[in-house]
């Protein structure tokens, strides 16, 4: 079946237009990990019987819990599959930390070694953002590449060095990644104020994430409470571009080193069973697009079979209307599809 034949059953339950069957949805701890999971596929299906997917969060303070994610899952387990989604705690904690790869790494063993959770043979990787590029990392591992069958990658990076420049640079479109790194970084550049503003800029990112804005929003109330230096910062940070650029520079030149290599598929790539399919919104804010251009390059060059798209029809991981961007969705049936044809075959 081609490509996107096979996704548009996905495509179509995904804008509504697809009546979804019943699922069952089960919350398991993964034995050896210990992760809390949630494991979703079609009623009176042996989740045994189909081919899995391990389905990753990304930083969200929702986690598992994310609306976002778990429409995902049911959506492609509503065409067939075992989706099983873990969660990361670090990840739903916001943490940028490279002990992350080595988590992914020991989901995907586990995964793989549970039979109960899928057929036992056909096995896919599929996340977003900073948890798409660690978790290629991890799927080209020695002790996993054997295990991946196929992965998909929405809105990934390839290198950690020029994805930050980017996040700051873009800080006007969605604030959310600054927030996100700051909160991470800033006690490595600006330890006075670190104590003062960690707090702040956690709370800033799940206002933005939950949407909580004006006199809902938890960030403002701490902010009051600060010194006037802490205060100036956050000022110029949300208000001077400049000075957030130079914040870039800041944040690559303190952090651990080897670390930004580390956390790079660029870098750490070492050899995929793959293929890959990659996915990546025209105009994400958050991570450019030319990262996932980036990895296609990397890939032609270690002779890696993938599939590369830009689309419309989402930002960052996020989908839009499919009605109001009808023009993105063949780079979506052309990616999924593939992905669910790699991963059946």
């Amino acid at each position: 079946m081609k490509p996107y034949v096979l996704a548009l059953p996905l495509i179509l339950s995904y804008a509504g237009l697809k009546q979804k069957k019943s699922l069952e949805r089960k919350e398991i701890t993964l034995k050896d990990t210990g992760r809390r999971s949630f494991l979703f596929y079609p009623q009176g299906k042996d989740p045994k019987t189909l081919p899995g997917v391990y389905l990753q969060h990304g930083m969200s303070a929702m986690g598992i819990d994310d609306q976002r994610i778990i429409d995902l899952a049911e959506n492609i387990a509503n065409i067939g599959y075992s989706v099983i989604l873990p969660e990361l705690p670090e990840v739903k904690a916001l943490k940028i930390e490279v002990q992350t790869i080595s988590n992914i790494q020991n989901l995907m063993l586990e995964i793989y070694e549970n039979k109960q959770l899928f057929n036992g043979d056909d096995l896919g990787y599929l996340s977003a953002s900073f948890s798409a590029g660690m978790g290629i990392i991890a799927a080209s591992r020695s002790n996993t590449r054997n295990k991946i069958k196929t992965s998909m990658l929405i809105g990934g990076y390839c290198n950690f060095f020029e994805a930050v420049p980017f996040v700051f640079s873009h800080y006007e479109v969605d604030p959310y990644a600054v927030y996100v790194i700051l909160y991470n970084m800033l006690h490595r550049f600006e330890p006075t104020i670190a104590g003062e503003l960690e707090s702040v800029y956690f709370e800033a990112a799940l206002d933005n994430g939950l949407k909580r804005f004006g006199g809902n929003a938890k960030s403002s109330m701490l902010l009051e409470k600060t010194s006037h230096r802490a205060k100036e910062f956050f000022e110029a940070v949300h208000n001077d571009r400049n000075f957030r650029i130079s914040l870039a520079k800041r944040v690559l030149d303190t952090v651990p080193e080897k670390m930004p290599e580390t956390l790079s598929p660029y870098y750490q790539l070492e050899s995929l069973r793959g293929p890959v399919a990659l996915l990546h919104g025209e105009s994400d804010p958050v991570i450019s697009k030319e990262e996932s251009e980036k990895l296609a390059r990397l890939f032609r060059e270690k002779g890696i079979l993938h599939v590369h798209r830009t689309s419309t029809a989402l930002t960052h991981g996020d989908s839009l209307p499919l009605h109001s961007q009808i023009f993105g969705v063949p780079a979506l049936l052309q990616t999924f599809g593939s992905f669910l044809h790699w991963l059946e075959r």
